[in-house]
Formats: C-alpha cells, structure tokens, sequence
C-alpha cells in the first residue's frame, strides 16, 4: 500500500478518513495486514543517505546494516530533481546520477531512476573494485525493531537485507545496463569477476549481520527473469547464494524470502532447487505468462507464495468490474484453504487502484469458512 499511499497523498486525493493515519493504521481500518517487505526507500533519516544510490547503496533507517564509504571523494551535485554523484579515488573517477520525474512521483515511486549508471566503459570497473573494496558494514537494527513494535501483530516485518542476491547480480541491476553488462561478460570477464571479488565481502557481512540479528526472515535478492537472469545464469551465479544462505537461515530457525515479480516459466525448476522459503510478490497472468494455479502447483508444500493479484485487476480502466470480481471469487474458490499462500497484490497497489476493489477482497477473506 505504501505506493498508492504516497501517490494518493502528492495528488492530494486521499480519502479524507484516511489522511491522519498512518500505513499500519490504514491497514486496521481496511482490513488487511500491514506490508512490511521492501522497505520505503524514500525513508531516510537525511537527504544524503541515497546519495550512493546510483552504486546501489542504500541508507535507510528500517535495514538491519549501515554502510560506510571510506578513502574516497564525493562530490554531489544536485539540478531540479536529478543527483549527480562523482567519485574521485586513487583508480579513476566514476560518475552516477539520478532523478525523480513527475510521473514517478505521480505513481508513488520511492526508487528514483539511474540516468547514469556507474560503469560505462572497461576503465570503471578499477574505480569501483576501489569503492567497494573500502566499504565498510555495520549492524544497525534499531530502524528495525521500531518498525516490528509499530506494526506489531499486523503482518511480518522482513530484514531486508539486498535487492540484488549476489555481487554479479549487483553489477548486472545496479552498476551497468543489461546490453553493456553482457558484452562485458562476454568480452573481458576477468574484469566482471575481478570486481565481484571486492565486492564479495560487503554480501557475506550483511549475510552474517541478517543471520546473527532478531528477524525471523530476511531478504535477499529480487527482480529475476527468465530472459535477463535466464536459467544458466541464475544456475551459475544466483541458485548457489540462495541455496547455501536459506542452509544458514535454516540452521538458525529462520525463513529466506526473495522477489519473484518477474516471468519465471524457465526459472520455476531452479527456485525449487534453490531451497528458498517464500516466494515474495508473486505475479501472475494476465501481467505475465504463469497462471496463479501453475505457481502454487509448482511450489505446493516447498515453497510459501506471497502475492497472487495482479494490480491491474484493482485498475477500473484496466480490469471491468465483472472480471475483477470474478477472478478474486474464483482465486477464493480454488485456493482459499491452501497451506503456504500469503494472499497480497504484486507488486504494488497502484495510484489508480480503487479502494472499493481492496475491501471487496478483504470481505471475500472473511467469509473463508
């Protein structure tokens, strides 16, 4: 809901009843647990603790970990809505900037959009193998455990640890565009690898700090796709992270989420093998190709779905409101005593979403016998 909440309020068309509340207070009043999954990444104790957004770095104050920047020169400039963040180190200088357009704003987005991404060009990657190689982690658990207090026995709140599962999946999402990172891989791994060495001891820290602190799941890595993180890739790079940290998650009486909004036909198999315990966000036909009923066949028993309508069918220029009803009555119908279904919107409720169509899925639940 944090989505449609923040559009709602910089359009101004909060429902009046509505605006005093906060988000957990929303979910009271509506009927429905309060999402405490990925984090508000507009949520930031100060205005400079996005600034190494661009190198997919994010302060916020609900991550259970901090991450310092040391032995290097920032120097930020910000125009309108854009950041330009250039780094100066004794490898070469690196340049990130990025933006909050109306639209995005309109939309109630928290993630400003990369106009320009960290390695452009093989000479980058030495300047940032410099910068990670001088981060450094620490625990920092009190945004967390604010949070839990305040949603309480609302809904889960998650120790979101990472968007991305692994350092060449940080490359691939935060540092390059898809068509350079796979040139890359192509033309001068050595480079793409050698970088995934200094970045390998930010991902064991916020591992060990996930695994040592008091959440009982943790999050790691989002945004697969069976064309972009297509199978031998995700086999090779992505499978064994998953694998080995839900074997340490496990060991220690914990729970392994990881987003799974993208199209997943190609990647169901290796998510089994992956031995993750929910699948967060989970979105199904018509906005991609699997059905819900080939999710939930596919991971019975093995793995939890978290997700399940698709926001266009809350949309009134998107879904009719015959088929809205109809799809919620037949997805109650079929899967509403089903054992490790968590039933929520993928990936977001969107600023067009109608309230109406929220309380009529929380009424549907409520008659569950």
């Amino acid at each position: 809901m944090d989505f449609w909440h923040r559009a709602r309020l910089h359009q101004k068309t909060l429902p009046g009843e509505l605006q005093p509340l906060t988000l957990p207070q929303i979910a009271d009043r509506l009927g429905f647990g309060c999402y405490s999954t990925i984090p508000d990444f507009t949520d930031c104790a100060d205005e400079d603790d996005m600034i190494d957004r661009g190198l997919g770095i994010f302060r916020l104050k609900v991550l259970p970990y901090r991450v310092h920047l040391r032995n290097v020169e920032r120097r930020v400039t910000r125009s309108g809505r854009e950041t330009v963040v250039e780094y100066h180190t004794p490898k070469g200088s690196l340049r990130t900037a990025f933006l909050f357009t109306e639209e995005m704003l309109e939309g109630g987005a928290s993630m400003s959009w990369q106009t320009e991404l960290a390695i452009r060009k093989p000479e980058d990657f030495e300047a940032a193998g410099y910068l990670f190689e001088n981060l450094e982690v620490e625990p920092q658990w009190e945004g967390y455990l604010a949070r839990r207090d305040e949603v309480g026995e609302r809904g889960v709140v998650v120790g979101w640890l990472a968007g991305t599962s692994c350092p060449i999946h940080h490359i691939l999402k935060e540092l390059m565009t898809v068509e350079t990172f796979y040139y890359a891989l192509a033309d001068y791994p050595e480079k793409i690898f050698r970088l995934c060495d200094q970045m390998q001891h930010l991902y064991t820290k916020i591992q060990e700090i996930g695994a040592d602190g008091p959440a009982e799941i943790l999050h790691l890595g989002a945004n697969y796709d069976d064309a972009i993180t297509y199978p031998q890739f995700f086999r090779q790079h992505i499978l064994p992270v998953l694998r080995d940290y839900a074997a340490v998650l496990h060991g220690k009486g914990k729970y392994l989420m990881t987003h799974t909004d993208g199209e997943n036909r190609r990647l169901i198999p290796l998510y089994l093998e992956a031995g993750f315990d929910i699948a967060d966000s989970v979105c199904p036909h018509p906005m991609t190709r699997l059905s819900l009923d080939q999710y939930l066949d596919a991971f019975d028993g093995r793995i939890t779905v978290w997700g399940g309508i698709p926001s266009t069918l809350l949309c009134p220029d998107s879904t009719p409101e015959d088929d809205f009803r109809r799809s919620i009555d037949t997805l109650i119908e079929r899967h509403g005593h089903r054992p490790r279904f968590v039933l929520g919107v993928s990936d977001m409720v969107t600023a067009d979403a109608a309230l109406d169509r929220l309380e009529y899925i929380t009424s549907r639940v409520s008659r569950i016998q």
